[in-house]
């Protein structure tokens, strides 16, 4: 484990007022006698090992956004949202047949990109095509005179770079095109500028009419970033269907990283969709997202999102009694291609185009680069396990404290990496991972110790976060221990029954016979409720420092008492997962 980690989050977890410092759990033993026993228990409980993971930094993902001059919504949502993107593309050039550059940049998008600190690499797109595009760069000297022009526009511009968007290439001009982005590769990085392009969509090396002018394996080795527009599978001039079905994606991106470093691929993600009328055919007109909500509004209209392609739909009959079929993006598709992104280790993703989208993107794209971004995929070592489920590891230290600790059941799944974050009842940075029901904190001051590893007391904050601590199961009571309860005057509260059973059956392993007093203690902490009906679920609960206990009849044993989710609440209150 990282004992200082490489990135901190910038969001402190909000400690309770139960307790004013977060020290190891006693109850009525000295200093002395504690360390004493502690020492005793090296002998039984083996020592937690450290080390830095090879994964456990957080995941770096480029955020890419394409800006349109022409289309005042495009502007609206730069505006808005420049803060959560790295690179902007904007569109501000064409090469002409002549090898001539039409410039249209836009000096409003300009100043607020500049002022920003994004990286600005504008596009250029090709006004020629086809057989008129081979006549264009078919020669040394006229790609010359074209990469020229190219570098004096991004060192005048103090550009960032330069995104090539040439299509509509014949299939055998694929030299010609690797040629051109090879001898402006060689122009441009020597200024320390960035070389990138856009290329079509393949699923193998079989070369077709719009995409076999890309070389994959050449063009990956030549450029910075390849944005791989990975979406038109339906198109505006063919039928009916998702624009992007993720089971096509998944088999781009497969094709892709077997050409090409994972690292160099910005997945190209779809923010619009298509209007087919299926009356009259094609063309269909393109939507942006509040468009195809105004279609999903009309009388008589159906919609849906599709979970296997990953793919929302309208259908509508309009004005001349024409049915129609709309296919679009929106927040969960967008969410699905992430997934993809952080799943298969890709560079990051370039969403075409700003202006378009369903807001909620923007809530998708805030949970990258966080401690609870998914990690890419590895095969398990006996140090550290990667969980497809959550798409996270769990290694060394930890991994050893939630083997010996009760593991699956009593934690859950890992739902970040390893992250350093403040301790407020510390004033300190420490190391933690959240799990679905906790929070491990590491702490060097008590290494040796079985206080090595403390549990976060997220009982307390749920309960704060709820505003539950002021209500009547919260205040504290008078009472004695029964045959039924135990009554615990340091919080005022009782445990009793089936609670109590669980409490005392559960605790962290120190090595003690059996499971004793301060293994329970040191699991769950004091209660800091009676029992109650959760106004939110119905059920029965009782909270203590770092846990739920919620009662569950329409279980079989032992399944009827189980630990709320707090970690994964907790994580969810800071906007890192839904």
């Amino acid at each position: 484990m990282p004992r200082g980690a490489a990135w901190r989050s910038l969001i402190g977890s909000a400690e309770g007022r139960h307790r004013t410092r977060n020290t190891p759990p006693e109850r009525s033993r000295s200093r002395l006698a504690s360390w004493m026993w502690a020492a005793w228990l090296l002998t039984v409980v083996a020592p937690l090992t450290w080390t830095t993971p090879a994964h456990a930094a957080q995941p770096v993902v480029i955020r890419w956004g394409y800006y349109i001059t022409n289309d005042e919504t495009s502007w609206h949502s730069l505006r808005a949202h420049i803060g959560q993107l790295d690179i902007v593309s904007p569109y501000f050039y064409h090469l002409n047949a002549d090898g001539t550059i039409t410039d249209f940049s836009d000096s409003r998008a300009l100043d607020l990109m500049r002022r920003s600190g994004v990286r600005i690499v504008p596009m250029i797109k090709n006004v020629p095509r086809w057989d008129e595009f081979h006549a264009t760069i078919d020669t040394q000297e006229k790609r010359a005179r074209i990469i020229e022009r190219l570098v004096r526009l991004v060192e005048d511009g103090r550009y960032d770079g330069i995104h090539i968007d040439f299509e509509a290439i014949n299939a055998a001009d694929a030299p010609l095109l690797t040629a051109f982005m090879r001898e402006l590769a060689d122009a441009l990085r020597p200024r320390g500028k960035l070389v990138t392009q856009a290329i079509a969509a393949r699923t193998s090396d079989t070369p077709t009419a719009w995409g076999g002018a890309y070389d994959y394996a050449a063009l990956g080795q030549i450029n910075d970033f390849v944005v791989i527009m990975a979406y038109d599978f339906h198109y505006s001039g063919g039928s009916p269907g998702p624009v992007a079905p993720v089971t096509w994606v998944e088999r781009v991106v497969a094709y892709a990283q077997s050409r090409m470093p994972a690292s160099t691929i910005l997945l190209g993600i779809p923010l619009y969709g298509y209007d087919w009328d299926t009356v009259e055919g094609p063309p269909a007109s393109s939507v942006r997202y509040d468009q195809a909500m105004q279609l999903a509004s009309r009388p008589g209209a159906t919609s849906g999102y599709d979970s296997f392609e990953q793919e929302a739909w309208v259908r509508y009959t309009d004005d001349e009694g024409h049915t129609h079929e709309v296919w679009h993006a929106n927040a969960a598709s967008v969410a699905a291609r992430l997934r993809l992104v952080l799943d298969d280790g890709l560079g990051g993703f370039a969403v075409w185009r700003l202006g378009h989208e369903d807001p909620a993107v923007w809530d998708e794209i805030a949970r990258l680069n966080t401690p609870a971004t998914r990690i890419p995929a590895f095969t398990s070592t006996r140090d550290r396990l990667y969980f497809p489920e959550t798409g996270h590891s769990l290694a060394f230290g930890f991994k050893q404290f939630w083997e010996r600790s009760g593991g699956l059941m009593v934690f859950g799944y890992p739902l970040t990496e390893e992250f350093d974050e403040l301790n407020p009842d510390l004033g300190k940075n420490r190391t933690v991972q959240y799990f679905e029901r906790q929070r491990f904190e590491y702490h060097p001051e008590l290494a040796g110790t079985p206080y090595e590893v403390q549990l976060g007391r997220l009982g307390v904050q749920d309960a704060e976060r709820r505003d539950l601590l002021a209500t009547a199961p919260f205040r504290r009571v008078d009472a004695v221990s029964d045959a039924s309860c135990d009554y615990f005057p340091e919080t005022g509260h009782r445990l009793c029954n089936g609670f109590r059973t669980y409490w005392q059956s559960h605790g962290l392993e120190f090595g003690d016979p059996g499971v004793s007093f301060r293994e329970s203690l040191a699991l769950f902490g004091y209660p800091i409720s009676e029992e109650f009906t959760d106004p939110a679920t119905g059920s029965t609960v009782q909270y203590f420092e770092r846990a739920r206990f919620e009662y569950h009849p329409e279980n079989p044993e032992p399944y009827r008492v189980l630990l709320g989710l707090l970690g994964a609440e907790e994580v969810r209150a800071k906007g890192w997962i839904r």
